[in-house]
This record gives C-alpha cells, structure tokens and sequence, in this order.
C-alpha cells in the first residue's frame, strides 16, 4: 500500500435478521466522483476469532451488509464488522466519513441511522500510555425510550489486551462495572435503566485508547434495536 494513502480504520456491529447498509463515503462530490483507494473488511466473532475476511470495491457507493454476511453467518450471532479503508489526502482533504442504515426487517420500529464509529487500535508499551488516557460518554434524552439499554464494546488492538471501565450515572449515584478485552474481542455490558428511583442519565467509558463503542436500546418485547449510537471522545 503507497505511503502516500492515508488509514481509516472504523467499525460497526452486524447481526442477523437487520437490513444494514453502510455508505462508505459521505459528503461525495457528485462531479468528482471521490471514492476510496481501496477498503476491506474483516470480521470477528464475540471471542475475537476471525470469520471472514473481502474486499470492497471502494467505487461502490453502499455496502450491503445483511446481503454479504446472512449467508455465510446464518445463525451466529453479533458480530464486530472492521472496516480498513485507504484514502487520498489529495483527494480527501477531510477525513471521509462513514454513515450506516439499520433496520430490522418487518419490524414496526422506525430505521436506524448512525455515524459509523471510527476507531484507534493502541500499543500503549509503545505510545508510553501507563492508564486509561481516552474518555468517552454518552447522554441519554430525559424522557427516555422504553428500552434495554446496553454498551457495545471492541478492541480493535492488533496485539494488546485492554481494560475497560464502564461508569453509568443516576443523579447522584453512579455504578462501575470492568472488562477485559483481548484483542479483536467484543462484550455487551447491560445498563440498568434506573438506580434508588433516579433515572439512567450518562454512561462513561475510560480505555487505555479508542475503542468500538456504541450505546444500543432494544424493546423489551421484541428485542428489536430502537437505539443504536456511537459514544463521544471528549478527552484523550
């Protein structure tokens, strides 16, 4: 790959049953026809094992997830969707951005549209990081949805095993939870939707560097996704 071609690495959540569309480009310019230089995509189960690996062809203006994945994947489960994409400064004087579309068919739910969450797989032995020097958050609505909520989190490290802290606030109480995540391994960390009578408010996450993370809401009925929204990097 030419030195000149610029990393963006992001990832995303798929499971089956869901259209799950991903617009790898956003912002295109319509006479300039902009596209990547080139994007693959590897996918990982919940123990960090690989499953597949293709290439995109980074011309294509939409990539179908459900279309490339229900087939050899029937049946498995969520899995961690890595996107490794390569572009062209020159051509790309912003960070292309990547935009998905979610929506589990035949369901009465509305559609899910997300930004698709871009991520910094870390050495930190190498970078000098002793601690948890990257904090993310997110802020629930005050009328909050009817759902379970819970926090998806990856570790996109190519070798190194990250701790990660979970802290969900209620008023003035807050509750902490741990994991570890070796490399390429994801977990769903539950959210309690309220604590001594106070509503869930914001949920925090601390990780030696960026991680997956996305904050999900599913019916308590159905199980369907009505929530599904990547964290904020406020600190790092």
């Amino acid at each position: 790959m030419s030195s000149s071609l610029s990393p963006l690495l992001s990832a995303t959540f798929w499971e089956d049953g869901y259209d799950h569309l991903v617009e790898p480009v956003h912002q295109r310019d319509a006479q300039a026809r902009r596209h990547l230089a080139a994007l693959d995509v590897s996918v990982f189960d919940g123990n960090g094992k690989r499953l597949l690996d293709f290439t995109v062809d980074p011309r294509d203006e939409v990539v179908d997830l459900d279309g490339l994945l229900a087939g050899p994947l029937a049946g498995r489960g969520r899995v961690l969707v890595l996107f490794d994409a390569r572009y062209d400064p020159q051509i790309f004087p912003y960070r292309p951005h990547h935009y998905g579309y979610l929506h589990r068919r035949g369901s009465p739910a509305p559609p899910l549209y997300y930004a698709v969450n871009a991520v910094l797989g870390g050495v930190p032995d190498r970078i000098g990081a002793t601690g948890m020097n990257n904090f993310e958050t997110y802020l629930f609505r005050q009328q909050a949805l009817p759902a379970r909520h819970a926090v998806l989190v990856a570790n996109l490290s190519r070798f190194t095993t990250a701790e990660v802290q979970v802290t969900a606030y209620y008023g003035r109480s807050k509750v902490l939870e741990r994991a570890t995540l070796p490399p390429k391994l994801h977990a769903e960390l539950p959210l309690p939707a309220e604590r001594e009578g106070q509503p869930l408010e914001r949920v925090e996450i601390k990780a030696p560097f960026r991680m997956a993370t996305y904050v999900i809401g599913r019916q308590g009925q159905s199980g369907d996704l009505v929530l599904f929204d990547h964290l904020f990097t406020y600190f790092r």
